[in-house]
């Protein structure tokens, strides 16, 4: 723990969101920045994450809120299904499901969903589903004006009472009362903006740069300083606007949504995105024990992911053997052609069920890639896969090989070990540096992706 205490005595950001300090005397946690004077060490517990300090009887500091900490994981080791877990939880899935179905979901019972939650967290998974939908609150409490009850049904209470009743006996202050030591008035705002914070190093310039590169105007726009697009989630439509505040250490987001109630898995999605919860500098000490690959090494790379699963697989399909700028045209043509309006400025990128039903003979390609669009659509509308459940099953499309499975894990977000390797700049990039282990990379084989394309 001496390293903890030197962390939070220097308010070391690079360690903010893998641990909390808790104090004894308060019954507060904070996290390792917090502004306030330090208290004595033999006052101090801590924990390594936000829920342990809340289930211990701790309630969040108002200063520094810890529910603006970036997420931590590396912590859990090879527990993959519990990293999972807990991603789709902060995403809202056990919000309006029952834990024996959330755990089909996974591929596990609930009875041994609920034995790893509480090995490795001392807790039940609703207790740290219990925790998110708070801290959610908390955060648009101090940080929005959205009315009281669109606060509770945005962070997944099914009723203002609950919410109520779950927020003071948290944090002993009932949500009016904190928001009068937030700020007056209650009027709602038509967007909601919120601080992402991150855990530096974050190099912008490489993300902007990426973004820039691959900027599908109808949907997206990149600047100097932020991104913004439309969106879909659960049938609902948004757009988002992150600028960064790299002085801070986060990203101020505006959010529009047309159901708030899809605030919180829409606030997740932003995060995977922008690849905010990454803990980069353990990523690239593993990565610099391969004495060739670290030459290469960019520091504060991020993955920049599409939106979700099915987006990445479109670009994947109309990326196949064309170069990025011819890639880009045809998914502008697509955008275009088959996408719904959504304001003036925006469309949105089309659903599977319009590339399914859509006439495709306007691409200029081999009617085997419309095909393959095609027949991607039909298996995501019949599948539904959420995450990457089912994923592999994709293989079985006809002009869907390894190369596109892999890159759709990588640009999805989902697999931080996806490794394209038949990808032409990877292959480029290995054999300029004479790089033939690839193994060792593992499980940051995305992270090494996408150092071997900056590297060109």
């Amino acid at each position: 723990m001496q390293s903890y205490q030197k962390a939070r005595l220097a308010r070391d950001s690079r360690y903010d969101g893998k641990f909390f300090v808790a104090v004894k005397t308060t019954k507060i946690y904070c996290r390792p920045i917090c502004p306030a004077s330090p208290p004595k060490e033999h006052n101090v517990v801590y924990y390594q994450s936000a829920a342990q300090a809340q289930e211990a009887g701790f309630r969040p500091c108002l200063r520094c809120r810890p529910e603006s900490a970036p997420h931590s994981s590396a912590w859990l080791g090879n527990e993959a299904i519990l990293h999972k877990a807990m991603q789709r939880i902060q995403s809202g899935a056990l919000n309006h499901q029952t834990i024996q179905v959330f755990s089909e979901s996974l591929g596990i019972s609930d009875r041994y969903l609920r034995k790893i939650f509480e090995q490795h967290l001392g807790m039940s998974p609703q207790s740290y589903a219990n925790h998110h939908r708070l801290m959610l609150a908390k955060q648009l409490l101090q940080q929005t004006k959205l009315s009281i009850t669109d606060i509770a049904l945005s962070s997944g209470f099914n009723s203002v009472r609950r919410f109520n009743d779950s927020f003071k006996a948290t944090m002993r202050l009932s949500p009016s009362e904190l928001r009068k030591k937030s700020h007056q008035g209650q009027t709602q705002a038509v967007n909601t903006a919120l601080h992402l914070s991150y855990r530096p190093p974050y190099n912008w310039q490489q993300m902007q740069q990426f973004l820039k590169l691959r900027e599908l105007s109808l949907i997206e726009s990149v600047d100097d300083n932020s991104y913004c697009r439309s969106f879909t989630i659960n049938q609902s439509h948004g757009w988002f606007k992150a600028t960064h505040q790299p002085s801070k250490n986060r990203f101020s987001v505006e959010i529009e949504l047309q159901d708030n109630a899809q605030l919180m898995p829409a606030i997740a999605q932003i995060k995977q995105v922008l690849d905010l919860d990454s803990d980069v500098s353990t990523i690239e000490q593993h990565l610099a024990k391969d004495r060739k690959l670290k030459p290469i090494m960019t520091k504060g790379l991020r993955l920049p992911a599409c939106w979700n699963t099915f987006e990445a697989g479109i670009k994947a399909i109309l990326g196949q053997q064309v170069s990025v700028k011819a890639a880009y045209g045809h998914t502008h043509q697509l955008i275009e052609r088959v996408g719904s309006a959504y304001n003036d400025h925006y469309k949105l990128f089309p659903t599977p069920e319009e590339v399914m039903n859509a006439d495709l003979s306007f691409l200029k390609m081999p009617n085997r890639r419309k095909q393959t669009l095609t027949d991607f659509a039909t298996w995501f509308v019949k599948t539904k896969p959420q995450q990457d459940v089912n994923l592999a099953d994709m293989l079985d499309i006809k002009g869907i090989g390894p190369w596109s499975y892999e890159y759709i894990k990588l640009r999805s977000g989902q697999d931080t070990d996806a490794f394209p390797e038949k990808d032409l700049g990877v292959l480029k990039a290995l054999e300029a540096h004479n790089i033939t282990d690839t193994d060792s990379w593992s499980p940051w084989r995305s992270y090494a992706t996408l150092h071997l394309w900056h590297s060109l």
